[in-house]
């Protein structure tokens, strides 16, 4: 029961610290950043931070697995009693670009300087992304249901379609301008290589 209570207390502090560190990464970024300043932010020692997280990479992969958590409940809670698997889809786009513009700050080094961070991420950790994944499966499922669209995998469809929309991101995060796409022609240009010819 002791080792129990010892493991709840720690990952109630590692949330809180989350929580924190979420804050300051979206503005002061990560790059530049040591574990001192971030420790001396929370007000907290370094060594109590290294012992939440043993590295600063550890740190920022915790970082994005809660951002893909807090995403995941916000993406449940705007699309709760919406039935149309296209506007479902618009909701994900809408959601998933002005997200990225607000954690820009936090995400633009790492993600820019290594293109494969999620696809690491993803296969390092717990698969975060894994109830996301199966959001937009489920809903490229119902929409093959009403339209004829060359669907056979959902989930590879669903992870097609996510890095999809990860690049415009990309492109954003590189070549700057605005992240303003309409999230109706993101999701439509996508729809249109899958509709089967007659």
């Amino acid at each position: 029961m002791r080792d129990l209570i010892k493991e709840k207390v720690f990952e109630t502090k590692k949330s809180l610290v989350l929580q924190k560190v979420s804050e300051y990464f979206d503005k002061e970024g990560f790059e530049s950043v040591k574990m001192q300043d971030i420790a001396d932010n929370l007000g907290i020692s370094v060594g109590a931070l290294y012992k939440l997280f043993p590295s600063k990479d550890d740190l920022f992969f915790e970082y994005i697995a809660y951002q893909i958590s807090d995403f995941h409940a916000r993406l449940m809670h705007i699309c709760s009693g919406i039935d149309d698997p296209r506007t479902l889809l618009e909701k994900f786009v809408e959601l998933k670009f002005s997200t990225f513009i607000s954690k820009r700050k936090a995400i633009e080094d790492p993600v820019i300087g290594d293109p494969l961070f999620f696809v690491k991420m993803n296969t390092q950790k717990s698969d975060p992304a894994k109830p996301i994944y199966t959001f937009l499966a489920e809903t490229f499922s119902k929409l093959s249901e009403k339209e004829p669209l060359r669907v056979g995998d959902t989930i590879k469809t669903a992870y097609l379609f996510n890095a999809y929309t990860m690049g415009y991101i990309e492109f954003w995060l590189k070549h700057g301008g605005e992240l303003n796409d309409n999230p109706k022609e993101v999701v439509e240009r996508f729809l249109s290589g899958l509709k089967v010819s007659r």
